[in-house]
């Protein structure tokens, strides 16, 4: 059968489960080597969810390389210290620490400015096609050049008492208990980028991931407090740019490299790395650290690979604009398995019982894959290892889901895959 074909073969495993009039697919299952094995629409275009990750790895192992590493790097300007973020997604308070340190042992004890340089980004922190509440949960932290741990804080609420971790003076909380309330809620509050803990005083210590309202000056702050818990003073004012002359380097630390990085993206599926990575891959291509410069690398990319219309606005699948089809995720998949990296790739993603797939596949295996959850959209697309030695590249793609529908999606999406290991 051909590969663009929008019916499958007679005998292919579990393909009607997918059949609706009430939704919309895009499916393809193919050997490698080229043999069809299923096909629905394969080359019409859905929201593809959290699979926009599959691109993210694929790029970011192709363009910057499985050895990259992200640096973050402590300069002297005259009496200023200035601290120059590269992307990094795993910037820790550890590492300004380190840097703090390094600051000391090069004989600096005091400094009147320090300065965060966040020129390697544009200053557009997220995606095109977000929705607004996107960023007042942990799932949603705003992608920027200098990121202490996510873009988050860890907030630890005991009864009435609140611990915020990394804690400086850029978060702000408010909490408002009350004991008749159902649950307890913490949450970003957007317009006014503070951290919300209200209702129902947990019985148990209770911590939950929430994004940081403005994160370039929260880990600017951080790594003051660092400076002076090592006894560096600082005298004067911290302040943000985007165009700072470069000065004498004191000292850098530097992040797992992209090999490791794909993979602590793709099995919880963390939407802050995809950005991170897809914006390096931007400005590392094209100069630009943009969303617009990212959608030309991806789009150039996907046209090589003759995968048919698309759109993709962010790294992280987040962005409601993007759109690609069956087709062209499986002949990204298939791209894959021919570079030197593939391995790597393919590692990067899910097995079953673990990360996103922890409930999925107990009884299936060879399969390695990434989830994709959007309201009205459910994705499943990876590669399975079939005991005759053959992979197939697979991508399921359900759009349109409204109730049943949508609760019984990853049902249907499980049943197909597991036909097609047989």
């Amino acid at each position: 059968m051909d590969a663009d074909a929008s019916t499958p073969d007679a005998d292919a495993p579990h393909t009607d489960i997918l059949d609706s009039d009430s939704f919309v697919t895009s499916v393809l299952a193919r050997e490698r080597g080229g043999s069809v094995l299923a096909s629905r629409n394969p080359d019409v275009p859905l929201p593809p969810a959290s699979n926009t990750k599959l691109l993210t790895a694929a790029l970011s192992l192709h363009h910057l390389g499985p050895s990259y590493r992200f640096e973050t790097r402590v300069s002297r300007l005259g009496d200023s210290l200035v601290l120059s973020g590269r992307g990094d997604p795993s910037l820790s308070p550890d590492d300004l620490s380190r840097l703090a340190d390094a600051v000391r042992d090069a004989g600096i004890g005091s400094v009147t400015n320090i300065v965060a340089d966040t020129g390697w980004f544009c200053d557009q922190s997220r995606g095109p096609g977000w929705m607004w509440e996107d960023g007042r949960y942990g799932y949603g932290a705003e992608s920027t050049p200098l990121a202490l741990s996510g873009n988050t804080v860890s907030v630890t609420v005991s009864g009435t008492d609140v611990e915020v971790t990394p804690d400086t003076a850029a978060v702000e909380i408010r909490a408002q208990f009350d004991e008749a309330a159902a649950e307890l809620r913490v949450f970003r509050d957007c317009p006014e980028n503070t951290i919300r803990v209200e209702g129902k005083p947990p019985g148990e210590p209770q911590t939950e991931t929430v994004p940081v309202g403005d994160p370039v000056r929260h880990c600017l702050l951080a790594f003051r407090d660092a400076l002076e818990a090592k006894g560096v003073n600082h005298t004067g004012g911290v302040r943000v740019t985007d165009d700072t002359e470069s000065g004498e380097t004191v000292a850098t630390v530097t992040s797992p490299p992209v090999s490791e990085l794909v993979r602590e993206m793709n099995v919880p599926s963390d939407n802050f790395l995809a950005e991170q990575l897809a914006r390096t891959v931007a400005r590392e291509v094209r100069a630009e650290g943009s969303w617009d410069a990212w959608e030309r690398v991806v789009g150039d990319f996907l046209d090589a690979r003759d995968a048919g219309r698309a759109r993709i606005r962010d790294g992280s699948g987040l962005s409601r604009y993007n759109l690609i089809s069956a087709q062209g995720l499986v002949r990204t998949l298939e791209w894959v398995g021919e570079r030197p990296w593939s391995e790597t790739f393919f590692d990067s993603l899910p097995a079953p019982g673990e990360g996103t797939l922890a409930e999925r596949f107990a009884d299936v295996s060879g399969v390695r894959a990434k989830t994709g959850t959007l309201t009205g959209s459910r994705t499943l697309s990876g590669i399975v290892h079939r005991g005759d030695g053959t992979d197939v590249m697979f991508s399921v793609l359900l759009g349109g889901l409204v109730g049943d529908d949508e609760e019984r999606a990853r049902e249907r999406i499980d049943a197909f895959v597991s036909g097609v290991a047989d």
